[in-house]
Parts: C-alpha cells; structure tokens; sequence
C-alpha cells in the first residue's frame, strides 16, 4: 500500500488531480459561500491567505506520506469546484481515511460527490489493496451523515468530543467504514446510482 503522488483518478462527471498551490485562486473562487464551512475543522477558506495556507499544510502532509489530495475538477470546462484526500494513511493496518471534502454549493445534490468517492474508493481498493477505507463527520451534520450513508459505508459508532474546533468547540464525531470484502456490493450500488441522469439540481 503506497498512496504516493502523483495520482490521477478520471471519471465522467469529475477528474480528481494533484492538488497544487496554482489551484487556489480557482478554488477561492467557487468557496465563498459561508454554508459550505459550516461544520468543517479547520474553518472557511474565504480568503487568499487560508486557501492558500491550508494547501501548504496538505501538500506538507503529502510529502511525509501522511496524506494524499486532490483537487476535484469538473470535466465540463475543467474548473476546479472543490477538495478531498486521503489522510490517516496507516500502511501497516492497510487502512486510511477519505476526508477534508468540501465542494462549492452550486455543485451540492450533483453526481460530483458520488462519483468524487467511487473513485477514491476504486483507487484505494483496487490499487492500492486497502482493507479498511473509514470517513467520520460532525454529529450535527446530518446532510454529510446521509450522504455518507447513501455511498454504502457502515456506520459503526460515535466519538465524543474529540477534536476541538477553531470556534473552540469540541466536536462530536460519527464513524463509518467500508471495508475490502465490503466493496464489490458498494461498487456494484455506486455505479447504478451514476447510471441515472444527473443534473444541477441532482
């Protein structure tokens, strides 16, 4: 299990790239809308200087082999419209994490996180032999729990205040986890659910 750059990922809706610090004046463009931060970590990245900040911090994480990111590219027009990676990246357990997702909202309800976490969950079980793939959100983020829900992971349990936020509020997260023997049947239920017409409004 390796989970090194450069990684490409290419589906129909999206192309997940290598993140870059060039992607973020894009990036800063479609992340203006405060809603899209609400129950996100790290805080909103609405200016220059905290997208610009918070790319450094990833692409350092990638160069320990900590993390791997990408941006996400829609494939009409190739625009940058939103973030994920890989983190947690634990090589002797063969397990990682699929987190710090955001999109911009005109692209909420679309195909682009379905397709965004197929191929990220493709990639990590089909190349790279991952056994365990885990996300975990806010308890109080109802739209991203039934979103992770809808992609097939298994929801396992909740954490109680565990991270403190940069509002200085603890935060209480939920688990979930796919796991290899797991995948065939959640590949099998993504792949239908991108067979169907998709449009803005989703």
């Amino acid at each position: 299990m390796e989970y090194h750059p450069p990684v490409t990922l290419e589906g129909r809706h999206v192309r997940l790239v290598p993140l870059e610090a060039e992607h973020a004046t894009a990036l800063l463009a479609v992340a203006q809308d405060p809603e899209i931060w609400t129950w996100v970590r790290y805080g909103a990245l609405d200016t220059p200087a905290k997208m610009a900040d918070q790319i450094r911090r990833l692409l350092v994480d990638q160069e320990q082999g900590e993390g791997l990111a990408f941006t996400v590219l829609l494939r009409e027009g190739n625009v940058p419209i939103g973030m994920t990676r890989f983190l947690g990246i634990s090589r002797p357990d063969r397990a990682v994490e699929i987190g710090g997702t955001w999109y911009g909202k005109a692209y909420w309800r679309t195909a682009v996180n379905t397709e965004s976490k197929f191929l990220l969950l493709r990639y990590a079980f089909e190349t790279e032999g991952t056994h365990r793939v885990q996300l975990k959100t806010d308890l109080n983020n109802l739209r991203s729990q039934r979103a992770i829900e809808r992609i097939g992971a298994v929801r396992e349990g909740v954490l109680r205040e565990h991270l403190r936020l940069e509002s200085g509020r603890y935060r209480t997260s939920v688990f979930y986890s796919i796991l290899a023997e797991e995948w065939p049947t959640v590949r099998a239920e993504l792949l239908r659910k991108l067979e169907r017409p998709w449009g803005r409004s989703g």
